[in-house]
């Protein structure tokens, strides 16, 4: 995660909000190292008490404890809200008016370097992807895998977001051919990040 949030100022820094000319290789390398630890460190910060309202918040809702599945799904799910806030607060909300910042909402190739985050992937980052799927979406996701989790099919409607903004062919259904390989994609990026696969939620019992 390091090594990311220190390309993404980088990045930036460099081609969005701008450096000194006069700078040395030097100056750059300490100022941007120095905005990569200040911006970690208040992710750090502010993580621990993120993952423990977001839990009493759950508890809350559905009067018990979350199990370990849901437990680790929440937990990752809150470091990455926090990531994205922390993001934004610290670095993009400097990029000037008059550049365009769509690029950062809606990357390319281009935008996020093989480094730095592929744009295929680009739904696994909270930083990355479009904020919300679209609500249809959101709906499409619930057809599709009605027995898994909450977050399954959450993850599956952000999957389908770049689908949907890269040209590619949606599912339509639970009979569709194309499930399978958007669910096996769905599982492996979701393992990848340590994400559970399985946990309460799901619309109809197995």
């Amino acid at each position: 995660m390091t090594q990311q949030i220190h390309a993404l100022v980088e990045q930036t820094w460099r081609d969005h909000i701008g450096l000194p000319p006069e700078w040395t290789p030097e100056q750059t390398r300490r100022f941007l190292n120095g905005e990569a630890a200040a911006i970690c460190t208040e992710i750090d910060r502010r993580i621990p008490g993120a993952q423990l309202l977001t839990l009493q918040r759950w508890k809350s809702e559905h009067g018990h404890e979350p199990d370990y599945p849901t437990t680790v799904g929440l937990l990752n799910n809150a470091r990455q809200s926090i990531t994205e806030l922390v993001l934004t607060e610290a670095l993009y909300e400097k990029i000037p008016p008059e550049n365009d910042a769509a690029e950062l909402e809606t990357p390319s190739a281009a935008t996020y370097p093989d480094n730095l985050v592929d744009a295929v992937q680009r739904w696994r980052y909270p930083w990355a992807r479009t904020p919300e799927p679209d609500r249809d979406l959101d709906d499409l996701a619930d057809l599709l895998l009605p027995h898994r989790s909450t977050l399954v099919r959450v993850m599956a409607a952000h999957l389908l977001q770049v689908m949907r903004e890269d040209g590619q062919t949606l599912p339509v259904g639970p009979a569709d051919p194309a499930l399978s390989p958007f669910t096996n994609r769905l599982e492996e990026g979701m393992r990848a990040d340590n994400q559970p696969l399985d946990g309460p939620g799901a619309l109809n019992a197995r």
